[in-house]
């Protein structure tokens, strides 16, 4: 099983929104996957509450929402259940257990908008990001569409300090899905927020293929 972990400083930066795109993409790659929910506001089970109301069958992806004491156990029990991925989204700011759960993970996202007061937060998580030893990457969220000065701003100063994803731009379709369970991807297959989600999942997944590769697991 892979993990990724979805870690900010600040609330507010599209981290859920990046947790279930991500999530859907993955399932709709043939992956098993499940979305771990450790933010305290309960977002991400909200949005899942949703999509599963009177479904039948077992959910892909499936949630699970432990207690952030009990999350290196959970992870390791989703693991022997045969998930191929697992995606935790987080609380703001900086708690005691997520260093464990860095350190467990395959890969961080680091979700930040293109202002100075965001990128201004980020040193504090990212610090404890490095810190852990773990591959991580930047996804910078609700920029602008089109040619944008924040996002063309931002774009160096986060390079100096990493490697940029693909990113997910203000798209009305993104908070549309949601209210209804779903995902841009599934609710606007053709819109561009579809588009900024698929080569994310790519960009995301080319990084996932390059760890299994270097531990010697063969592709799935």
């Amino acid at each position: 099983m892979k993990t990724i972990m979805v870690a900010k400083q600040k609330g507010g930066v599209g981290a859920t929104t990046l947790a279930r795109e991500l999530g859907v993409a993955a399932a709709a790659a043939g992956k098993s996957v499940v979305l771990v929910d450790l933010d305290p506001q309960g977002t991400l089970r909200g949005w899942w509450n949703r999509r599963t109301e009177g479904a039948e069958g077992e959910p892909n992806p499936a949630l699970a929402a432990p207690p952030p004491a009990r999350i290196v156990e959970a992870l390791g029990e989703l693991r022997a259940s045969g998930a191929d991925l697992c995606i935790i989204d987080t609380p703001p700011s900086v708690h005691p257990f997520l260093g464990a759960v860095m350190r467990l993970a395959d890969l961080i996202l680091l979700p930040t908008r293109a202002t100075t007061d965001d990128l201004e937060a980020l040193p504090a998580v990212l610090d404890l990001v490095e810190e852990s030893g773990r591959p991580f990457v930047f996804v910078v969220t609700q920029a602008a569409p089109g040619k944008s000065r924040l996002y063309d701003d931002a774009l160096p100063a986060l390079a100096q300090r990493g490697r940029v994803a693909p990113p997910l731009r203000i798209r009305a379709d993104f908070p549309v899905a949601a209210a209804t369970g779903r995902t841009a991807t599934e609710a606007a297959p053709r819109s561009k927020a579809a588009e900024e989600v698929a080569a994310l999942w790519q960009f995301v997944a080319g990084d996932l293929a390059r760890a299994r590769k270097r531990a010697g697991v063969p592709a799935s």
